[in-house]
């Protein structure tokens, strides 16, 4: 199960225009093109995900029941121009 805060999903919407339906969608459909360990939070994590053209970061937690707890999203332009680069390249 993917879990989130329905408050901080309003705030995404309105701040970034960023939907956390459709990227628990893409998460759901393993649309992600990575996961990482976050490089600043331990025990956390990051998927990298393209949404509305640009590279986005879901930083998450994995809790005892296995659910994942998306903690936020937004824009990346470190990410993006590293994916965009590597996508061009094939």
């Amino acid at each position: 199960m993917i879990i989130y805060d329905n408050t901080k999903a309003k705030i995404l919407k309105i701040e970034r225009e960023i939907d956390i339906e459709e990227i628990v969608e893409l998460i759901i459909e393993r649309k992600y093109i990575d996961i990482l360990e976050h490089p600043k939070r331990e025990g956390q994590q990051i998927f990298i995900l393209s949404y509305k053209n640009y590279i986005q970061v879901v930083p998450f937690v994995i809790d005892e029941d296995e659910n994942i707890i998306i903690k936020t999203v937004f824009p990346s332009r470190k990410f993006h121009k590293i994916y965009k680069e590597r996508k061009n390249e094939k």
